[in-house]
């Protein structure tokens, strides 16, 4: 690893163990009771996680890599705990739950300070994902297998969430994996699993008839691209390959742009009557960034960003902290380009633009960005710290 990117890495590192850190985190992480869980809440992620790497080396920020990385997992914890609690209501927290296709963690951490871990079950392709979560989260792991075929772990379960695994199988796994994971499912049993859609295909590329287009490239190296790809699919694709596993009609349901704003969750249910109409009133809560952060060498600090919600539409403000003080910053600045990427004119005016004299003689300073809605849901846009004369990040 290049100096410069593992100098990044200690400082996320750094950030894992710094409480101030952590309970920010944990302040935007819904149904958690963040003063009971500081001492519980793990942070550590593993050295070798493609996630946060990813992040580094494309912001070349810790910050942003930090901000990112458990933004995307709080976000996607949000979405689990909601389906879970939708579909299984008082009864989700004792509920046997099987975290498929792990990788280091990313929810395990969340989802362990919500139920017992000792009722969490995880598995992933690679050994040292899989050693890092028993240890790290304390739940039940084992090995995955890149044939469908051999993989037994020899029980069935009530919930099986799979994130970022079918936005990158070839279309014999697509199915070969479907048809495994909904024989693990018990007859209560739910299948939860991210698409990518067909829509976000790159522009110029046209869709398959088929309805789903592999392409051998990943972010992941570890894996071979011949199994480990990026795979686009549209929901007639999908609801086919879903009535091909199971030979007639389940409930399924859609919720688009579900994972990270970004992905589908379908919602698959082993029992035929299992009613899966309330998870109409899913919310995919507020996303936003922030895209440039300067401190001048007198002192103004300036940071500019957006907000916004999937749901309601442009928030109406973020919440700043600088060292502990507390600011508030109104949207309104014009963002086409944030308008143009989720397709929603209600963003239009999703920007916002803070700038405030800290003066002379301050080099650095600690800040935190959220976004909030209405309805108090709440999205981690940035944690980190803003040094004099440092570039935005991500630059």
């Amino acid at each position: 690893m290049p100096q410069a990117e593992q100098s990044l890495l200690d400082e996320v590192n750094a950030m894992c163990g710094d409480d101030r850190c952590r309970r920010i985190v944990l302040d935007h992480c819904p149904g958690i009771d963040p003063a009971a869980a500081m001492g519980t809440f793990n942070a550590r992620i593993h050295p070798r996680d493609q996630m946060l790497l990813h992040s580094l080396r494309h912001h070349r920020d810790a910050g942003a890599a930090f901000s990112q990385y458990f933004g995307i997992a709080l976000q996607q914890y949000s979405s689990a705990h909601q389906i879970m609690g939708m579909l299984f209501g008082d009864a989700a927290v004792g509920i046997d739950v099987l975290d498929f296709a792990c990788g280091y963690g990313r929810l395990l951490r969340f989802l362990g300070l919500a139920m017992p871990p000792s009722k969490i079950w995880a598995s992933e392709l690679q050994a040292d994902a899989v050693a890092f979560v028993e240890q790290a989260f304390g739940v039940q792991a084992f090995a995955s297998h890149a044939d469908p075929a051999q993989f037994t772990p020899g029980r069935q379960f009530d919930f099986i969430w799979v994130a970022s695994l079918f936005s990158h199988l070839p279309e014999s796994l697509f199915h070969a994996w479907l048809a495994k994971l909904i024989s693990l499912l018990a007859p209560r049993g739910v299948l939860c699993f991210s698409v990518r859609d067909a829509a976000l295909m790159p522009e110029g590329e046209a869709r398959p008839a088929s309805g789903i287009a592999y392409v051998e490239a990943s972010e992941n190296a570890d894996i071979g691209t011949d199994i480990y790809g990026t795979t686009y699919a549209d929901e007639a694709f999908v609801r086919r390959a879903v009535r091909a596993t199971t030979g007639y009609d389940r409930p399924l349901h859609r919720l688009s742009r579900a994972l990270a704003h970004e992905q589908d969750l379908y919602v698959f249910a082993q029992d035929p009557h299992h009613d899966l109409s309330g998870l109409t009133a899913f919310r995919r809560g507020p996303w936003g960034w922030l895209d440039r952060a300067s401190l001048s060498s007198s002192g103004e600090l300036r940071l500019q960003g957006w907000a916004a919600s999937l749901d309601d539409g442009a928030v109406d403000c973020v919440e700043i902290d600088i060292d502990g003080r507390h600011h508030h910053c109104a949207t309104g600045v014009a963002r086409a380009d944030v308008s143009a990427a989720f397709t929603d004119v209600r963003l239009e005016h999703a920007g916002w633009d803070f700038h405030c004299m800290l003066g002379t003689g301050v080099h650095a300073v600690r800040i935190a960005v959220s976004a909030r809605t209405a309805r108090r849901e709440t999205a981690l846009l940035y944690v980190g710290t803003v040094r004099v004369d440092e570039g935005p990040p991500g630059s």
